[in-house]
């Protein structure tokens, strides 16, 4: 049908559906969903807005999506380690920066092609066709007028033809494709003397006149940051579920809604396979043997012999052979096409002919079948339920916070407020943005409004989370630095452990010295009796260097040392450890697993060259454009 739509997009036919489609429009106007909230502009990017309602719904989405990827795993936690408000944020904007330079340079979607793409989207369709309907009840549910998620849509499509535009003048080169495989495959094995300055730290003999000029030479380091103490009054959705409530039409309105993308699970086949591998480039007479072979052991499995059996004895998949050639169950899109094609046609217990893939030849057995279904309503009432009573929750505490925020008479504290009301009002110790606070964990975003306020000051509400705060500053006290005695053993216990580094990087460049004399690190180790270690075979990628530590200058002066020049030119330090180091072994990439692995590794780079060529395409965009971020509206986003 898509095909068909695509190729005869000016059919009778086709222009009548789009016609519905425009009719869908006019008539689910703007006014459709009854949002009367002011406007609030968060950014500007070139004169055109972002509105936090753009914000809030964009968040939504993203938040549902990686809810569906992590399940239970994706809590509020791990939402804001993601940092992904910011990331949402960072989005919008570089999607109104792509779609007006792509405009510029003349790139367009006509009404006719927004219209088409939706037409033919699945998410929309009914029994294989657009339904109305279902178009409505989706966009109800992003809470979008159909104007905005045209607009969405056209943009989306401009700059997708950027994109691909973008795209087509980028290429790899097989010298490009043999460069990358050789910095990802190639790897060293160092061996090293460690001098851990923790050794040393007792024979380190200090001063008190020497303790007092460190701390002079250093009081900054010394600084205690302001701190503020703050009253806030939370409210969490789970305090407001019992206001909550949730009607089986709105359970039957987001089933529907949701049928096709989360109600749905896929048809799915378990299989067996024996396979009998081609490498690249390999001769006719070669493939013609192996292909003979794979016939022998094909007739065998269609006169009835085990096929796990024989898979074990003959496949060449060193992955499966041992568990009889089983794949397990696996749906579309997850094998090559050939072998996808194959395993999807038959029945179960049916043998396959020979099926050739990059892999080589293979014999497939269809173990079972798991159709398609629908899951059906009763069997997720009660999750959709709980989401819709959890998002109900929300708005609910949110209502209440802006609510409370209104009725607060000028002169009234936080705290009087809450008791008046029947909430409370909790104190903080006095914290600085980094540290915890009692009950709530790190929450900088508090903080940093406390910081922000005068002594009695009520916030606006600020979310953090799901979670919606009245926050009050209480009491501030400066920054300053504490007198010498208050932290006199900090400093000794600093100054000695300075030192100790200190002596275990003379130590260790007195080694070093030697070493490139003798070029002898086991008779050297000998002498200082010290032990020889080695970091195993490594890879270039990362900074980390096992036995050793984070050393990026290292690993990358590692892969140019050389049996003729073993020695690192300069010692190194990691968590408080000096370390000697020379190459033990070179380890060079294996060419023969070169031609394996080129296709994919010219697809990586490929991805990699398009992903860089988008960054600094938006980089160069944004360092042109005229940016600005309403501070106070942006809180609430943020």
């Amino acid at each position: 049908m898509l095909d068909f739509m695509r190729q005869r997009a000016r059919s009778v036919w086709t222009k009548a559906l789009f016609l519905i489609i425009a009719l869908v429009f006019v008539f689910f106007g703007v006014g459709s969903f009854g949002d009367d909230a002011q406007v609030q502009i968060i950014v500007t990017v070139d004169d055109e807005p972002i509105t936090l309602q753009e914000f809030q719904r964009a968040y939504r989405n993203v938040e549902a999506n990686y809810r569906e990827i992590y399940k239970e795993r994706f809590t509020p936690e791990l939402a804001q380690q993601m940092n992904l408000r910011q990331q949402t944020l960072d989005q919008l904007v570089d999607t109104k920066l792509l779609a007006k330079e792509a405009r510029r340079i003349g790139f367009r979607a006509s009404d006719e092609d927004v219209r088409q793409e939706i037409a033919t989207s699945p998410t929309f369709h009914s029994y294989g066709s657009f339904s109305p309907d279902r178009y409505r009840r989706l966009l109800r549910y992003l809470r979008m007028t159909p104007q905005e998620f045209e607009e969405q849509q056209r943009n989306r499509l401009v700059i997708e033809r950027f994109q691909k535009f973008i795209d087509g003048s980028i290429r790899a080169t097989d010298y490009e494709v043999e460069e990358l495989f050789r910095f990802e495959q190639e790897k060293v094995n160092l061996a090293f003397l460690k001098i851990a300055s923790a050794d040393l730290v007792d024979t380190v003999t200090i001063t008190e006149q020497q303790v007092r000029e460190f701390y002079t030479n250093n009081t900054e380091s010394f600084r205690v940051p302001e701190r503020v103490r703050l009253h806030y009054v939370s409210y969490a959705p789970e305090n407001f579920e019992s206001d909550a409530s949730v009607s089986e039409d709105e359970v039957l309105d987001f089933y529907n809604t949701h049928k096709d993308d989360r109600f749905t699970e896929e048809k799915q086949v378990q299989v067996r396979h024996i396979l009998f591998s081609l490498a690249d480039g390999v001769s006719d007479e070669r493939k013609a043997a192996t292909r003979s072979t794979a016939h022998r052991i094909l007739e065998r499995a269609r006169k009835g012999e085990d096929f796990a059996a024989l898979a074990e004895e003959y496949s060449q998949d060193t992955g499966t052979a041992s568990n009889g050639g089983d794949l397990g169950f696996f749906g579309r899109g997850r094998m090559v096409k050939p072998f996808e094609e194959a395993a999807f046609g038959m029945e179960v217990g049916q043998v396959s002919d020979l099926v050739e893939t990059t892999f080589g030849f293979h014999i497939i057995k269809v173990e079972a079948i798991q159709p398609e279904r629908i899951k059906p309503l009763e069997e997720v009432a009660d999750t959709v339920t709980e989401e819709l009573l959890e998002r109900k929750s929300r708005a609910i505490a949110e209502q209440r916070a802006r609510e409370d925020r209104k009725n607060i008479a000028g002169g009234t504290t936080l705290l009087q407020f809450a008791e008046s009301v029947g909430l409370e009002a909790k104190e903080t110790p006095l914290v600085n943005q980094n540290e915890t606070i009692p009950g709530l964990g790190r929450r900088p975003k508090l903080v940093e409004t406390a910081f922000g306020q005068s002594p009695g000051q009520i916030s606006d509400p600020v979310q953090v989370d799901n979670t919606w705060f009245l926050v009050s500053l209480t009491e501030r006290v400066p920054s300053r630095i504490p007198a010498f005695t208050a932290v006199q053993e900090e400093v000794e216990e600093r100054y000695r452990s300075e030192q100790a580094e200190r002596l275990a990087q003379e130590k260790a460049d007195k080694l070093l010295t030697k070493l490139k004399e003798t070029k002898d690190l086991a008779s050297l180790a000998k002498a200082e009796a010290l032990t020889v270690e080695e970091t195993g075979a490594f890879a270039r990628r990362g900074g980390y260097i096992p036995k050793i530590g984070v050393v990026p200058d290292l690993k990358t002066e590692a892969f140019r040392l050389t049996p003729e020049a073993p020695v690192a030119s300069k010692s190194y330090t990691w968590g408080g450890n000096t370390f000697v180091v020379v190459l033990k072994e070179y380890i060079p990439a294996d060419p023969e697993q070169l031609e394996e692995q080129r296709d994919d590794l010219r697809q990586s780079l490929l991805q990699r060259k398009k992903t860089a060529a988008h960054q600094e395409l938006t980089k160069y965009l944004k360092e042109r454009a005229n940016i600005e971020y309403n501070q106070r509206n942006l809180s609430s986003a943020l």
